[in-house]
């Protein structure tokens, strides 16, 4: 694992990298022409957003653990994203937070079903958008190619459950997980709706992005932000940078270019947002917190 300095040196270097590529001038511009209470509403979007993933989290825990603990669990978690590595560092924080009042291994595995669930949906994204959005000239036969990508984001989920089983099956704590396991894949209405409320609140960030967009005057269909947001969203998942800043912004920019969107509104699309993420995750821990102690 990275240290932290290393992160944080790859996030400065891509951002740093993107910038000479679009000028600083023009996104400053692009940024001032947004509402302000339209960049407040995405930050509430956003926190209701992760309200949302802290209930999906709940489900796959089962009633052990409480809603109001799975809310401070899940804002701390993400929280703590901003400075561990990629978006999965906050899940042991959240493990933290509930095991106590559900244990540690039903929180595991729930925690690790959470993530299952938020891959797949992401992957169905990816099906699905690229199918409408096509793929650009540069990229060669567009069905083959998808054909390539869901192959190996499917590779990649099954590598990650097959290996993380692995390394469960190592510890004492193997017989109490996989029976954790058992009762999640006991309740399928459970992870079903798990498997819609990732994909709703996925499409809501999407859309919302979008809506953002459409104030510095981006106007291109919706599959290529999906697409591209998408493509963003699963850079983000590598600990390679602080909380996928630089990576996140890098990718959205590069995929949607390809599509004929400018870069500089893109790109300040992704900082707006990435102010949306850092206010409404900080924002989100403080209230949460602030409630618990009241």
């Amino acid at each position: 694992m990275p240290p932290f300095w290393v992160r944080a040196a790859v996030s400065v270097i891509v951002a740093a990298i993107l910038l000479t590529f679009v000028p600083i001038g023009r996104v400053w511009s692009a940024i001032a022409g947004v509402n302000p209470w339209i960049w407040a509403a995405s930050v509430g979007i956003f926190a209701g957003g992760h309200s949302l993933n802290a209930m999906k989290l709940r489900l796959l825990i089962g009633a052990a653990a409480p809603a109001a603990a799975c809310l401070r669990a899940q804002f701390a978690g993400i929280a703590a994203n901003l400075g561990l590595p990629g978006v999965m560092g906050g899940d042991v924080v959240r493990a933290a937070y509930l095991a106590p009042a559900a244990g540690a291994s039903r929180v595991a595995a729930a925690a690790v079903m959470d993530r299952l669930v938020d891959l797949t949906v992401l992957l169905l994204i990816v099906l699905v958008a690229s199918s409408q959005a096509g793929l650009p000239a540069a990229a060669g036969d567009g069905d083959s190619n998808r054909g390539w990508w869901i192959a190996v984001g499917a590779a990649i989920v099954a590598a990650l459950a097959v290996l993380g089983r692995r390394r469960l099956r190592r510890t004492a704590a193997w017989p109490r997980v996989r029976e954790a396991f058992t009762a999640i894949f006991d309740r399928p209405a459970a992870i079903a709706l798990a498997l819609a409320i990732s994909l709703g609140v996925q499409s809501t960030f999407v859309l919302t992005n979008v809506w953002l967009a459409s104030q510095m005057g981006v106007r291109m269909a919706l599959a290529p932000w999906f697409l591209a947001w998408t493509a963003a969203k699963l850079g983000a998942v590598l600990p390679i940078s602080l909380g996928g800043i630089g990576v996140r912004e890098a990718t959205l920019v590069s995929v949607l270019a390809a599509y004929g969107a400018p870069a500089d509104a893109v790109l300040a699309t992704g900082l707006l947002w990435e102010g949306a993420l850092v206010a409404g995750s900080l924002g989100g821990f403080i209230a949460t917190q602030a409630a618990h102690r009241k």
